[in-house]
This record gives C-alpha cells, structure tokens and sequence, in this order.
C-alpha cells in the first residue's frame, strides 16, 4: 500500500519546520529563498501539495473557485480581470489555472481538482465534454461563453443569433452582398457562430460561404494568405474572434489590400486587441462584465448549497452583444 505523504514527510525531506513548510506555500515573509526551493523540491519529489479546502475550513475563510482559461485567447485573458472583481464582491477566492500550448485544458481541470477547489469556472473552449461532466459530478460548474448541453452544467454566454446578426446588418446595410465567414467550428462557440451566420445570410437571401480558418494569429495569417491566393476576394470577411480578424487586416494590408477599401473586415468579442490604434477592428462586444457577474452569481449559489445543479435544473443564460463599428468596414467600391 502506498504511504500517505503529509507536510510532516515534506519537512523532513526539506530539513526544516512544519511550520516553514506551510509559510514556504502560503508565500508568507521570513522564509529564505534556498529554504523555500528546498522545500518546493521535496514536495515534488513526494508528490505532495497542500489541502487548500482544509486550511479555509480551519481559519474559516471564503470558499474557493477554480478558473481555467486559455490564455492565448484575449477575450478569455481579458475576463479575469472582470472574475476577480465579481469574485470578491460574492467573497469567493480565485484559483486560476491558464491553458498554453505545453500545458492542456485537462492538465488545469486535474490541477483545480487536486487543490479541492468548492466550484469551477469554465472559460476554455476545447476542453473534451467528458471531462466537464466528470467534474461537474463532484461539484458546481458554470460554463462562461461557451454553450454546453452537459448534465449538471450551468452556462452563461452571448446569444450567437444576436451578435452574429448584428455584425451582418451592419455589412449589409453598408452595401455588402459578398460576406464570408472565417470559422473556428472546434472552438468555444464555434459552430453556434457558423449556424448563426448561415441562417443569417440564407434570411437575407445571400449565399453563405464558410472558411475554416481558426482562432490564433497564426490562424489569421494562414487564411489572409490562403484568401489572396484566390481569383477574388469577397468585399467583406466575418471573423470567429478579433485575434483572428486582427492578424488577418494585418497581413492583408502588409500584401497591399486596403481594408476596408478592398475588403471590409469585422470580428467577434471586442477583446482589447480589437482597439488597437494601428488597425481599429470594427467587431461585436460580448458584455464581458454582465456574463462575469452573472456566472459568479450562479456558482456562488450553486457552491451555497454545496451541490451541482440537478437534473433538469441547469441555468442557461444568453446575453445580447453590442456592434463596435470602427475603421476596418466601410462601403464595397461599387457603392462609393
């Protein structure tokens, strides 16, 4: 039978106090850089991490919220900031735990699961459903801007139909009668977006055209390439995210096409890279903030009552986005 490590085995690994060892974790003063990697080292070697839930309980502190997220993202990095406030106004902790390339959505859903976190906060968009049913069978799960139909699973995230419809009135109303899609149907909100846009267009009596672009920078400068590699371009192009539009009005302009003089370019979020002075991306806003606070809400009453949502009693809420015109949409030529 394997033995089971406590701080005291850490300690004497470390060759130190109990007391150090849990000053060591807690990033509390008057612990000496050697002594803290000592001590970081022995608990990597035994495995060993601190019972987080337990220490609240014994000094009575706030419950604790787990919070993945895909940090390449910028929406998604964007809304900590808007978690932590509306964490602290329902008195919750936050324990973050941040997607990159070498570090997967499931390794952070295991890391927020091993610190015994009360409730967690989705915001990812790849995260396979199975390990968000497993987790939501343990405790409260709110998923933020991506839909799931996942027992147990609440969600609060932006009305696809809404937004996607004001992105092409507003092309529309322009003149634009050539509105592609660059897609990221694997991603959060993916194939809502791509449902949205082709019934949207099929009710304008327009032909959809759907690209499956992605989601990141490189993604933008993929498609700006793969698209000046055709015949023609469309006069205007609808983006997944704004970090895909961004990337691709820049390369589009780097290759010599006036957006929007040539093609008219709008995106989807209104993360902070879309007001980026050099390119200004026209876009549709997520209320970030209201979606925030809503979801707090929701996982806070949830973790009150110390158990997830029951069969049938799951919270789906969808909120209205905001069209954000700035410099990258204006009249196709034809109309100037």
């Amino acid at each position: 039978m394997l033995k089971h490590v406590t701080i005291r085995d850490v300690a004497a690994l470390a060759s130190t106090s109990v007391s150090t060892v849990s000053a060591a974790f807690a990033a509390r003063g008057g612990v000496a850089p050697d002594t803290r990697d000592r001590v970081f080292a022995a608990a990597d070697a035994l495995g060993w991490r601190p019972d987080r839930r337990a220490s609240r309980l014994r000094r009575n502190q706030s419950a604790a919220l787990g919070v993945a997220y895909e940090v390449t993202q910028a929406f998604q990095a964007a809304l900590v900031d808007s978690i932590y406030l509306a964490a602290r106004n329902q008195q919750i902790d936050v324990i973050l735990a941040g997607a990159t390339e070498n570090h997967s959505e499931i390794e952070c859903l295991r890391l927020l699961l091993m610190e015994r976190c009360d409730g967690l906060l989705l915001t990812g968009g790849t995260l396979p459903e199975e390990f968000v049913a497993t987790a939501a069978k343990q405790m409260p799960v709110v998923s933020l801007c991506r839909q799931l139909d996942i027992p147990g699973v609440d969600g609060v995230y932006s009305d696809s139909h809404q937004c996607v419809g004001l992105a092409l009135d507003h092309l529309i109303e322009l003149g634009h009668r050539e509105i592609w899609y660059l897609g990221a149907v694997n991603h959060s909100m993916g194939l809502p977006r791509e449902v949205a846009y082709r019934e949207a267009m099929d009710s304008a009596g327009l032909g959809a055209v759907v690209i499956e672009a992605g989601c990141t920078t490189a993604d933008g400068i993929s498609a700006a390439d793969a698209l000046l590699a055709l015949e023609s371009l469309p006069t205007a192009l609808m983006c997944y995210n704004d970090v895909l539009a961004v990337a691709l009005v820049r390369r589009l302009r780097q290759r010599g096409v006036s957006v929007p003089g040539d093609v008219s370019v709008i995106g989807y979020d209104n993360a902070p890279v879309a007001a980026d002075p050099t390119v200004e991306l026209t876009t549709v806003s997520q209320p970030h903030v209201q979606m925030t606070e809503e979801a707090l809400r929701i996982v806070a009453e949830r973790m009150k009552q110390g158990h997830p949502a029951g069969p049938g009693s799951e919270r789906s809420v969808q909120m209205a986005g905001e069209l954000v015109v700035r410099e990258t949409t204006g009249p196709p030529q034809e109309w100037r």
